[in-house]
């Protein structure tokens, strides 16, 4: 039977110097599943995506991928498990064109008369503008482009794009629409709405409660390095979030 838990964060740890900024916190995502991770600043969302992306190790507790062990050594090791991560403001270079970005590490080759392996541009743009046109961002984006030319959101679009072509399982999302305009936030949320149609799974981060009520199936709130908050978005509030990511509540029963 296929597992439904995509990935499973089970009590992990993670200290820095004397400051404790992960206590024991468990988190997971189930297959297809878009899951809002929640937190004021300093709460601890930065610190557990950077240890399920690969670029921290926990102290402490374990992870598991489709119920199988894992211990990344580093971003790398996250890829290949299939977990992408996309941060505020995509990374994306901004010298180089649409569609060696969207390539960027894993552009194909071709030998060309014996010679070293060259890059292969005509692959590159024809994919780029196959994927660009699924994107609804033909009409505005030339795979010939630079990066520096486009907006917000078409970064945001073209770096969720990437992850999506490379079928990664699980599409992790730092405030992507973080500084955007009405109509890019629509876009940008439209395309999580594609992945998760297209069966990836989905973590949305975000200090934005209305964004997250838009499109998540779950809500996973942090406080102060610990889990104080899980619950479908469908039997819960924006009041009730706002409440659990400033502890209001805690405060006021004392």
């Amino acid at each position: 039977m296929t597992p439904t838990t995509h990935v499973k964060m089970s009590g992990i740890s993670k200290s820095f110097g004397g400051v404790e900024a992960l206590s024991d916190v468990d988190f997971e995502v189930e297959a297809g599943e878009i899951v809002g991770l929640l937190g004021d600043n300093g709460a601890g969302k930065t610190t557990l995506i950077k240890i399920l992306s690969g670029a921290l190790r926990p102290d402490a507790g374990e992870i598991t991928v489709r119920d199988k062990p894992v211990h990344f050594r580093g971003t790398r090791d996250a890829i290949a498990a299939g977990i992408e991560t996309i941060h505020q403001g995509a990374t994306l270079v901004d010298q180089l064109t649409v569609s060696r970005n969207l390539f960027l590490g894993r552009e194909p080759t071709r030998r060309i008369l014996g010679f070293l392996p060259r890059l292969d541009w005509p692959t590159m743009r024809e994919e780029s503008r196959t994927l660009l046109s699924q994107m609804g961002l033909h009409r505005t984006v030339d795979p010939d482009g630079v990066i520096a030319s486009l907006s917000g959101g078409e970064r945001q679009s073209v770096a969720i794009s990437r992850a999506m072509y490379f079928e990664s399982d699980l599409i992790i999302l730092d405030e992507p629409t973080n500084n955007l305009g009405l109509d890019e936030t629509r876009r940008v949320l439209s395309f999580i709405r594609e992945a998760k149609a297209a069966g990836r799974s989905i973590v949305f981060i975000t200090h934005n409660v209305f964004h997250v009520f838009q499109v998540v199936d779950r809500i996973v709130v942090l406080r102060h390095g610990r889990n104080v908050g899980n619950v479908p978005a469908a039997e819960t509030s924006v009041e009730e979030v706002e409440r659990m990511i400033t502890g209001v509540e805690a405060v006021a029963q004392r």
